[in-house]
């Protein structure tokens, strides 16, 4: 089919995976249901830009009409929407794809978007195991994509295979010394506090069922409230020592919504809470996932290596900071 006369398609042709990866990818789905853009969709609004979107820029200049840009770990489309607004800014079109492990739908999901047409997207497809042909993709990109792969080695030799020795992939990288990374710890320390030591999500559900099922003793009501206000009281002390740990913030925003839906219909507040815990249950997932992800400068540089030990002697590895000391992670540039 003609580029021009191809419409937005997303491809479900892949299985799902299982075991961790099938739990990770499930969090992952959930989030670009939401609507979400990308994953940085809390600091940055709207689509990438400052010197996130100069480097992608960068690397779409080098393409010429037609040609084909394959984004791994893709979401909502950012990055396959950067690449059609450049190409449209120069008069051309390019051949656009996004592929994701997870169970993706961008048309039908992202939200402030204004058309994802002539992009073809591929759900449920892992970067170990692309739908192209050998040497047929002229850019690869992955923005916070290519690390969480839980094997790396085939990921990049499949990276190899579709770009062939003319194509070029471009990576940004979570990285040690990034200002994500230096906030994950804080939200694993609030993810602690609200799963295993408040169990505060447990509380608020013991509460509300007491508003809910027959009347409880006051003795009994009144232990409840108290054991659920202490656990209150200890998760916004650490708030104010815990400022980068969204995933709090979050969880106070549902735990107050929970308690006013309860004064008028203890049933609906039930089922409100138990959403909100699986959706903070996923975001704790993901947080996971990215801490695996994470790669220190000795993990960059053995990749940077052995990407010129594969023949792409000019793959150039370098820090991205969105402003100064806003370090964003590393970029890899891949090419022959």
């Amino acid at each position: 089919m003609p580029l021009e006369e191809r419409a937005c398609a997303v491809s479900h042709e892949h299985t799902m995976p299982t075991g961790p990866a099938a739990l990770e990818s499930d969090a992952w789905s959930r989030l670009w249901r939401a609507g979400v853009l990308h994953s940085c969709s809390t600091a940055i609004e709207g689509n990438y830009d400052g010197e996130i979107a100069a480097f992608w820029n960068a690397r779409f200049n080098g393409l010429q009409a037609r040609q084909r840009v394959v984004d791994i770990g893709t979401g909502n489309g950012a990055l396959p929407l950067l690449a059609k607004r450049h190409a449209a800014q120069r008069g051309i079109d390019f051949d656009i794809h996004g592929v994701d492990a997870a169970d993706i739908d961008p048309p039908r999901w992202a939200s402030g978007t204004t058309s994802f047409d002539g992009i073809t997207f591929h759900a449920r497809t892992r970067m170990e195991d692309l739908p192209f042909e050998a040497g047929s993709v002229a850019l690869v990109t992955s923005q916070y994509a290519f690390e969480y792969s839980r094997t790396r080695e085939p990921a990049l030799q499949e990276i190899f295979r579709i770009i062939g020795h003319a194509g070029t992939a471009a990576f940004l990288l979570h990285s040690s010394d990034s200002l994500i990374s230096m906030t994950l710890h804080q939200q694993h320390e609030a993810c602690a506090l609200l799963f295993d030591e408040t169990r505060i999500l447990d509380l608020a559900h013991q509460w509300v069922s007491s508003l809910a099922g027959p009347p409880a003793s006051s003795q009994g009501t009144a232990q409840i409230q108290q054991t659920f206000q202490s656990a209150s009281t200890r998760l916004v002390v650490a708030a104010s020592a815990l400022p980068e740990a969204a995933i709090l913030r979050k969880a106070f925003h549902y735990l107050h919504a929970t308690l006013e839906q309860a004064q008028g219909s203890p049933w609906h507040a039930l089922q409100y809470l138990a959403n909100a815990r699986d959706d903070l249950e996923n975001e704790r997932t993901r947080l996971q996932h990215l801490a695996g992800a994470i790669m220190d400068l000795r993990e960059l540089e053995g990749l940077h290596q052995q990407c010129i030990e594969a023949g792409y002697a000019s793959s150039i590895l370098r820090p991205l900071d969105q402003a100064a000391g806003s370090r964003m992670g590393w970029t890899l540039v891949v090419s022959p």
